[in-house]
């Protein structure tokens, strides 16, 4: 099984908004890969003219631009340089086939403790840990050895080589799976599967933040393609 992994938003309870992780597991990388493909040549001038810098009607910077392109080469696509209907438009389009299936994770930070927040890192692998053995022991997810791969500048430096260990000793002491866990954190721009996951990701968090996603998340429950989404802390 191999799970691509990518998250939007920050772990911190002076915020409002929630902390969101989308799983992404492929069933089919050739044809996920050329459907990504078709998606980048199909829309490619319209991505390049969200990927510029943007500024309020106070002339205040609100997006930096040269995301996705750099000197005018595709470099990789970002859900946080598309607009509402590039969102919109990318869930119809990858949707079409179930190449992939996906799984959210949410944190709500409004009732995350200060000793939660004093370690991220921490606070990301435990939630991490608790939703891969709910998904794992509800079979929402095949038990099977599992290759994980997370974008590398999202890496927390003091979990590079914790990770991994810590979910093959939890998930395996708590009786969860004898199945083997490998952590491996790559560069998104060259992995089109984490770009998937930053991208659903961010319509997620998109749709906590606004409701004005709940077509794209209906589509994505009723094509199948989002199995399972996990709170932390439950309510």
């Amino acid at each position: 099984m191999n799970l691509f992994i990518d998250e939007s938003g920050s772990i911190n309870n002076k915020l409002e908004t929630p902390f969101v992780i989308a799983i992404v597991n492929v069933l089919d990388f050739k044809k996920l890969n050329t459907v990504i493909k078709r998606f980048v040549t199909s829309r490619f001038k319209k991505l390049k003219e969200l990927d510029q810098d943007f500024y309020n009607s106070y002339g205040k910077l609100t997006k930096t631009g040269n995301q996705m392109f750099h000197n005018g080469k595709f470099k990789e696509l970002k859900g946080s340089q598309f607009d509402k209907e590039m969102k919109k438009d990318f869930v119809e389009f990858i949707t079409k086939k179930k190449y992939f299936e996906l799984y959210y994770l949410k944190i709500d930070n409004k009732l995350l403790t200060d000793k939660i927040c004093e370690n991220t890192a921490r606070a990301f692998n435990y939630t991490l840990k608790l939703a891969l053995s709910y998904f794992i022991s509800h079979k929402l997810i095949c038990d099977e050895n599992c290759l994980i791969q997370l974008d590398e500048r999202n890496e927390r430096t003091e979990a590079r080589f914790f990770l991994e260990n810590y979910l093959n000793t939890e998930l395996c002491l708590n009786n969860i799976t004898e199945k083997h866990f490998t952590v491996k954190y790559l560069d998104s721009s060259d992995n089109p599967f984490i770009q998937i996951a930053d991208i659903l990701a961010n319509v997620y968090y998109s749709h906590l933040n606004t409701l004005n996603y709940e077509d794209e998340m209906r589509k994505l429950k009723d094509r199948k393609i989002l199995i399972s989404e996990f709170s932390f802390p439950s309510r």
